[in-house]
């Protein structure tokens, strides 16, 4: 008999609390999760802070917190699972030591908490919002490995600093010249001028234009099935990389590419800009650019510079592709403007190992370097 009622009491004992925990297991049970710093570079590291908050009179030995980093909107296998054992009228706070390999925006968009009953016979499930969000930058090349063309990039500009006249600060009138364009003679001077005294033509003169700017271009195609993922990556790197250096040197950078963004399918870009604040969102640019697509052509991209006829720019080309559709575009660019440079990432394999099928490494053309990989 003693027996029969201690089982009546210990199945009455179950069901009681399997209803009381299927009712109220996740009444006041709250989870968070979040990254220490906003933004980083490739390769470095945060601190992940994950809590869990149980305000209520009702224990929960076994809660287990799952939740997925999303990298740039798709999955990149990173997983976080964690057991709790919580009280009633508990918060904890647990911290781990995250590292992002590759750039790209890390999203943490839910959470999924666990648990069961006393007698771990009924599992409970909860999936639950959250809003996490870090940004990891593209790392910049070591400088040291682009000092050298930099340099010829800054000697350009500074050459031309002192050739180039700005049409919206006057400077003087003088006599006309051979080469003196039409549009700067200056007609009513010249006509006071001739009468009576048979005078020559004069025109007027500027200062020259000390507002000269960097026109990055990334670009994204790919020729041949041939695809080196390091290439394209190294190619964002050497965008960050320049984009910083100009612009801690007080050169105003505006950047185009027709890569795609990997979560608005658009094709980005920034107007021209020399600030921290610009620097970062040219980064941010970057880190979302999904390499493997590609937009508008870049052999039309770099013909749209040519036509821009902007003489106040230095127009940098950064693309792994180097097809014979592309360095004709450039040629055509280099027609126009010789404050232009053409910058192929390419691996040490393609460079010294490649077969014709995979590479068609082209003959010397002006400004033309390779970046090795």
């Amino acid at each position: 008999m003693p027996v029969i009622v201690i089982l009546i009491v210990v199945g009455l004992f179950f069901w009681i609390q399997l209803w009381v925990y299927k009712k109220n297991w996740s009444r006041h049970l709250t989870a968070s999760v979040d990254f220490k710093d906003h933004y980083l570079y490739e390769g470095a590291g945060t601190q992940v802070t994950e809590t869990l908050s149980n305000r209520k009179f009702l224990p929960l030995p076994w809660v287990q917190v799952k939740f997925e980093i999303f990298r740039n909107g798709a999955t990149c296998n990173l997983f976080k699972s964690d057991v709790y054992n919580i009280l009633f009228q508990q918060k904890i706070t647990r911290q781990s030591r995250q590292t992002f390999a590759k750039r790209g925006v890390y999203t943490v968009s839910s959470m999924d908490l666990i648990s069961y009953d006393l007698f771990i016979s009924t599992k409970f499930v909860r999936h639950i919002p959250a809003r996490a969000v870090i940004t990891v930058y593209p790392k910049p090349v070591d400088r040291d490995l682009v000092e050298i063309l930099y340099r010829r990039l800054m000697g350009t500009l500074t050459t031309r600093r002192y050739t180039l006249e700005d049409p919206f600060i006057f400077k003087g009138i003088r006599e006309y010249r051979d080469g003196d364009s039409f549009r700067d003679i200056n007609f009513a001077a010249s006509a006071k001028n001739m009468v009576g005294s048979g005078g020559e033509w004069l025109v007027n003169t500027h200062e020259y234009t000390v507002d000269q700017s960097v026109h990055i271009l990334l670009l994204t195609d790919k020729a041949t099935d041939y695809f080196d993922e390091n290439e394209y990556e190294s190619a964002l790197r050497l965008a960050a990389s320049f984009t910083t250096m100009l612009e801690e040197d007080q050169i105003p950078v505006s950047f185009d590419t027709n890569g795609l963004d990997s979560l608005e399918g658009t094709q980005p870009g920034a107007a021209a800009g020399a600030s921290p604040q610009h620097i970062n969102s040219v980064l941010d640019l970057l880190a979302r650019l999904d390499v493997t697509k590609t937009g508008d052509a870049g052999p039309g991209k770099i013909k749209d510079l040519t036509g821009s006829r902007l003489e106040d720019q230095y127009f940098l080309i950064i693309a792994p592709d180097h097809s014979k559709d592309m360095l004709e575009a450039y040629q055509q660019l280099r027609q126009y403007t010789d404050a232009c440079l053409y910058l192929s990432p390419i691996s040490y394999r393609a460079l010294y190992g490649a077969e014709d099928k995979e590479k068609n490494l082209p003959d010397t053309v002006d400004d033309f370097y390779y970046f090795e990989v």
